[in-house]
């Protein structure tokens, strides 16, 4: 692990990051709390925490108590860039680094007559990232020569400031979370070529956001099984997702549950997750683990995510942890750039959490 950072709360996960990220939608956080963290980045509702105003508004319904949830954490992240086996100069090229730590920040308080309102403002997509990719050009058959470098140094963040009312109705729970997403950042790409046939260049970009946002989330529980649906709508530099998924817990889990989910990002790429919620050994503890694959657009095969934490809750107050990793594929056909094979990025978090009802 390259870089691992120690703060109060949340979870992040992820997708991709590297040259290509830093000019498009960044490291984007997939789950926007620790208990979605630890269980794949799944958007199964939270009955006892305020982070539901991002995750999924339809948890805040059940809430008997106010509460408080803030979070922060920290990344640490890699890619590696594989290019055509004619290359001079080697087939590899590693980039790495790590993000400086963001977080999130929710209130949620029953008003009554099954309705609860929330507030809160989060990091969404991080853009902190240095990168390097090789430009290679054909001087014969087979043979392939280094043409010049591109340095891309990126720095941003995209943040959404919400507000959530959410009720129940019957077995019925229903939740919305509106607001505004807002950022801003910028990138420097230095292209050095190799042969001195011309003068390196210099491309400077700035970019800043200001967009409606809007989360929503409905759940219901039949039996011994929980279903629920989630929607967060996309923007300029930020994809939609919908997603459905359904939980099972059964008297002899002792609270404890199993569940999986299926969504996707801008209605063609496909993200799956399964999980699973049990006791620990330690009283007033219980483990969390979750596994989940993404395909995006042209993928070289799909990308896979790992996560586990624990939950430790006291009095009124709750702690968590969770460590997560998350990959991805790329085919070299979804980068402008000619005689790459592939992109494959991985990322890793540490993140803790604290909640307090009061």
């Amino acid at each position: 692990m390259k870089y691992l950072f120690f703060l109060l709360t949340i979870s992040y996960i992820a997708i991709g990051y590297g040259y290509w990220d830093i000019n498009g939608e960044g490291g984007r956080v997939v789950s926007l709390s620790p208990f979605s963290s630890a269980l794949g980045g799944a958007t199964l509702p939270d009955e006892s925490s305020a982070s539901q105003v991002f995750t999924n508004p339809s948890g805040l319904a059940r809430l008997s108590r106010s509460c408080f949830s803030v979070s922060g954490w920290g990344t640490g992240w890699r890619e590696e860039i594989t290019y055509d086996i004619w290359c001079l100069g080697g087939p590899y090229r590693f980039n790495e680094g790590g993000m400086s730590p963001r977080g999130s920040l929710a209130l949620a308080f029953p008003l009554g007559n099954s309705l609860t309102a929330g507030a809160g403002i989060a990091t969404v997509s991080q853009y902190e990232m240095l990168a390097i990719v090789q430009v290679f050009t054909e001087v014969s058959e087979n043979k392939l020569q280094l043409h010049k470098i591109l340095t891309s140094e990126g720095t941003g963040d995209q943040h959404e400031a919400l507000f959530s009312i959410a009720g129940q109705s019957g077995r019925l729970r229903l939740g919305v979370s509106s607001g505004i997403r807002f950022g801003s950042g910028e990138t420097t790409t230095y292209s050095d070529r190799t042969d001195g046939s011309q003068y390196d260049s210099t491309f400077h970009e700035t970019w800043e956001i200001s967009e409606f946002a809007i989360r929503a989330g409905a759940s219901a529980k039949l039996g011994y099984t929980q279903v629920y649906s989630t929607f967060n709508n996309g923007g300029e530099r930020y994809k939609s997702y919908m997603a459905l998924g359904s939980a099972a817990s059964f008297p002899f889990m002792k609270g404890g549950f199993l569940g999986t989910e299926i969504g996707l990002y801008d209605g063609s790429e496909i993200r799956v997750a399964a999980y699973s919620k049990l006791p620990w050994i330690i009283p007033c503890t219980t483990w969390m683990l979750g596994i989940s694959g993404y395909r995006p657009e042209a993928a070289y095969k799909m990308g896979m995510g790992f996560s586990c934490g624990l939950d430790y809750v006291f009095g009124h107050s709750r702690i968590s942890g969770v460590y997560s990793w998350n990959s991805r594929f790329r085919e070299g056909c979804s980068v402008p750039i000619d005689y790459i094979n592939w992109v494959y990025d991985s990322g890793e978090s540490v993140i803790v959490g604290f909640e307090q009802s009061f």
